[in-house]
């Protein structure tokens, strides 16, 4: 399932081998400059994380996978501008509403967003789950000594569980459509409507079961 979204891709590039923790920390401060910084800084940033997810040797369909809330995120807002534009202009004047005076704020943002998701992208192509809970771990127990805070890892069990269900979900997914299709089943309205409660059910078991599992290990 190396092609579902934020899958794990092993390897030997410098993003593999660089320490969890620091991606980790990484991510939350590059995404505070990609939205202070003007647009230039996002799109050229976009294209150095594209080249680095080249080197780390993960495919562009992988990527693109791991785009697709973004990239459906973009036409459903062009559904809502194309909406607003007959409403307000009408069909005549319909092309008017998309000026690039307009829609830059929008096509700004939407870089931006597509910038997040390529750095989020990275870190979990190019970590595993236990990595990430170790570089959690890393950083929790540092800022519990400088508080001086009883050690313990509560912060770490409950990020690393959320984050790792990221993926968990796409794999889920991927794993129901290609049942669904062995079945002969096709894509249609009906297939979202029979596999969406089976992706929250087996969703919410396995994260029972990970909560559980490492509830017991703590024990």
């Amino acid at each position: 399932m190396k092609n579902s979204a934020f899958a794990y891709q092993s390897g030997n590039s410098i993003l593999h081998k660089c320490p969890s923790w620091i991606k980790i920390l990484f991510i939350p401060l590059i995404n505070i400059l990609i939205f202070s910084l003007p647009f230039y800084f996002a799109l050229a940033f976009s294209f150095l994380q594209f080249v680095l997810a080249c080197v780390a040797k993960i495919s562009f369909k992988a990527q693109l996978s791991d785009l697709k809330p973004v990239i459906f995120y973009a036409f459903m807002l062009l559904w809502m501008q194309l909406i607003l534009g007959l409403t307000q202009s009408g069909v005549e004047n319909l092309f008017i509403h998309f000026t690039w005076q307009n829609q830059k704020e929008n096509v700004f943002m939407l870089v931006k967003l597509f910038c997040i998701m390529q750095t989020a992208s990275l870190l979990f192509r190019t970590t595993t789950a236990l990595k990430i809970r170790d570089g959690i771990a890393v950083i929790e127990n540092h800022t519990r000594k400088i508080l001086h805070v009883k050690k313990g890892y509560a912060f770490t069990n409950t990020i690393s569980l959320f984050l790792n269900f990221i993926p968990l979900v796409s794999q889920i997914w991927q794993q129901s459509v290609k049942a669904w299709r062995a079945r002969g089943g096709k894509k249609s309205i009906k297939m979202y409507c029979v596999l969406l409660p089976v992706l929250f059910s087996v969703g919410m078991k396995k994260a029972y079961n990970s909560a559980r599992a490492l509830y017991i290990r703590q024990s």
